[in-house]
């Protein structure tokens, strides 16, 4: 049976309705038992024990966002960069700043709040990167701690004309063909923390500064590389439409969804959660533009992708995370 198309959804039938057709789920309940990194429980019992955390914990995490602040700017400057990942300076910033991302779960079912508290965020197809501007200098580093590059932006904190003590903090994906960053998230602007901050007001400040700051979309000699924002909607928007408006040059490599609630936190987080754009028309029911509908080779269904993934992903073991590492340092530094 064809599921309905989302826009036609919204012109033909009142909300209650469409709520109705997100929480019948196309994702069945066994979809739970798929192999997949996570601890066992069911993703919606574990988003619902994490916004209850949250809200029990924000003193603390309030303060873990100070003590992360405070050792940027108190860390003794480091020496220039060097292509050897094991000297000391390294070592110092992989403990600094190794698993510092917050990382996104498979959607392995539709959340029951989809359609009131989550939003959508096209994410290209590119390196993860954590850049940090600080002490006039703009350093970027990999999921695992280590430094890639160090460049001028004008980021606050991040050119020699700032040397001070502004310190911004984002997390951002590298697309080299592009030689660009695009901004996923924010932990810190200008010394304002945004590690206790909802996911919904972390996004509209970044947009809202990204769009301010002069100069930062484009190369210069204050700002090496462009960093640049990307547009998201509410998912009780049109989805079908954002899709088809994407910019064509966007290398876009899957979709990210945030609850509008959710806090920035290190590790794999039931608060965000990722699709491939071809799948979207399978679990959301919604029409995926044909360029992103278009499915690798012998694709079955969602549930046998992801497992697929996984078990490539579990058969990888250190040395090949190292490799890429190294590979980080030798080639994101190409101009």
């Amino acid at each position: 049976m064809i599921q309905p198309v989302a826009s036609e959804l919204l012109e033909d039938i009142n909300e209650k309705n469409i709520r109705s057709v997100f929480y019948k789920k196309p994702i069945k309940k066994n979809n739970y038992n798929l192999d997949v990194d996570y601890n066992d429980s069911p993703q919606e019992i574990r988003r619902q024990d994490l916004l209850k955390r949250q809200k029990e914990s924000r003193n603390a995490i309030v303060n873990s966002a100070r003590a992360i602040l405070e050792d940027v700017l108190l860390s003794e400057d480091e020496h220039k960069e060097s292509m050897v990942i094991d000297n000391k300076s390294n070592s110092k910033k992989r403990k600094l700043y190794i698993n510092t991302l917050m990382l996104s779960e498979w959607m392995i079912d539709v959340p029951e709040d989809f359609i009131d508290k989550w939003f959508m965020l096209p994410c290209p197809k590119g390196r993860r990167a954590l850049i940090v501007a600080c002490k006039g200098k703009t350093q970027v580093f990999t999921r695992r701690g280590n430094k890639i590059i160090e460049f001028n932006s004008v980021l606050p904190g991040g050119n020699y004309g700032e040397h001070n003590k502004n310190c911004t903090i984002l997390d951002c994906i590298w697309v080299r063909k592009e030689q660009s960053y695009y901004v996923l998230d924010v932990l810190s602007w200008s010394n304002q923390t945004f590690l206790d901050c909802d996911a919904e007001f972390r996004h509209f400040w970044l947009n809202s500064k990204l769009e301010e700051t002069v100069g930062l979309s484009t190369q210069s000699k204050l700002n090496q590389y462009p960093i640049l924002s990307l547009p998201n909607i509410f998912c009780n928007g049109n989805l079908t439409n954002f899709l088809q408006n994407l910019s064509p040059s966007l290398p876009l490599d899957g979709i990210l969804f945030y609850h509008r609630e959710g806090f920035y936190m290190n590790g794999r987080s039931p608060l965000v959660t990722w699709l491939k754009p071809f799948m979207m028309s399978e679990v959301l029911g919604i029409s995926v533009p044909f360029e992103l509908d278009e499915k690798p080779d012998g694709y079955i269904d969602f549930r046998q992708y992801i497992l697929s993934k996984n078990c490539r992903k579990k058969n990888s073991d250190d040395l090949k995370e190292f490799l890429v590492d190294v590979m980080d340092v030798n080639t994101c530094d190409e101009n």
